[in-house]
């Protein structure tokens, strides 16, 4: 009778041991259900790490009438970007950027406004330490931009920068008449193609001032990437990065590491940018972007504003997957796909919860 007075003693003490694991796991379960990072955590994810930076963020968003809460899960990530692509971007799909209009708060305290755009690193040029690279792959835009950019690459050659190849990143964007230039402008680069006016695109008028500029007497290796239009939508810095992509695994070996060219304040969004391409087409590029620096003025704020929304966007992907959290609730799934659903390749790559993304 001893002997099993005993067994039930010990069988009773690991009956209750385990039930007290359980409830420990189960309790772990829960607090990560419930993770959350705080306000401090979540901005130096978005590379703005120093207490000016932060001060200067929360400044912009009190401004525009952005709400910041203390502590952040999936869903308050979601409602920043939601909130950040009203008030900051205000941009309609397939809108351009110079299409777009103010909003009231952005005509306010613009002095101080852009003095803080300036502390988020969206004004001064931002550089390169390393003076080789296989490749300069300058990106396309409209043409005061493309123009800009090369006139950057001429001066980082001047500074004693070398690249073996000069990358044009450009498609299918026809041109248009004040934004790509006055109509002889855009008709004397049709003559020199043997083209209609029609048919200039931002290609043709990249390869054109290239052409016109002194990189062209240099020792480089010229390509053109021409990304065509698809699915009626001009070619974006996705697509033409994604047909970069391609050229270098024909060409293996080529093109080790690039410096990308774009410009202030456009130089953190398209960093963010490739580097989401980049990871989805496995590639090993090692890269940097570097631009010329912008100059703000009375009416900046805009696209400062704007520049700074289109980089919290395609940022964000990148930071729920550095905390880890995953989008599961019916309300979270919707959210993203206002947000994300008009970009594909980015919302498909988003981190869902098993199975939550075959729903719709």
């Amino acid at each position: 009778m001893k002997k099993k007075h005993w067994f039930l003693r010990i069988f009773s003490f690991f009956a209750i041991f385990s039930f007290l694991i359980n409830c420990m796991c189960c309790s772990a379960s829960v607090v990560q259900e419930e993770q959350n990072v705080s306000l401090e955590e979540e901005l130096d994810s978005f590379g703005f790490s120093t207490e000016e930076q932060q001060d200067a963020f929360k400044f912009i968003c009190e401004k525009a009438g952005v709400p910041l809460p203390e502590r952040f899960g999936i869903h308050e990530l979601l409602q920043l970007v939601e909130s950040t692509q009203k008030r900051f971007v205000n941009r309609a799909d397939k809108q351009e950027r110079w299409e777009t209009t103010d909003l009231n708060w952005m005509d306010q305290d613009v002095k101080l406004l852009n003095e803080n755009f300036a502390k988020l690193g969206f004004v001064d040029a931002v550089y390169s330490s390393k003076m080789h690279y296989d490749a300069v792959c300058i990106l396309g835009a409209r043409r005061s931009e493309m123009e800009k950019r090369i006139k950057f690459v001429e001066r980082l050659v001047a500074r004693g920068h070398d690249f073996d190849r000069v990358v044009l990143l450009t498609g299918e964007r026809y041109a248009t008449v004040g934004v790509d230039g006055t109509a002889e402008e855009i008709e004397k680069i049709a003559q020199h193609f043997g083209i209609s006016s029609s048919e200039v695109t931002e290609a043709y008028i990249f390869k054109y001032l290239y052409k016109q500029s002194w990189l062209n007497k240099g020792d480089f290796t010229l390509v053109v990437i021409d990304t065509p239009a698809r699915d009626g939508r001009r070619p974006i810095t996705q697509t033409t990065v994604e047909d970069f992509c391609k050229w270098n695994k024909e060409h293996p070996g080529a093109i080790e590491d690039a410096l990308f060219i774009s410009s202030q304040p456009y130089v953190a969004y398209q960093t963010a940018i490739i580097e989401e391409i980049l990871r989805q087409n496995n590639s090993d590029l090692l890269f940097k972007v570097a631009g010329d620096s912008y100059v703000p003025s009375n009416d900046s704020a805009k696209t400062l504003a704007g520049a700074l929304g289109s980089y919290i966007w395609a940022k964000m992907p990148n930071c729920l997957r550095h905390f880890n959290f995953k989008i599961k609730s019916d309300e979270d799934l919707e959210m993203t796909r206002r947000l994300y659903g008009h970009m594909m390749w980015i919302y498909n790559h988003l981190p869902f919860s098993r199975g939550l993304i075959n729903e719709g």
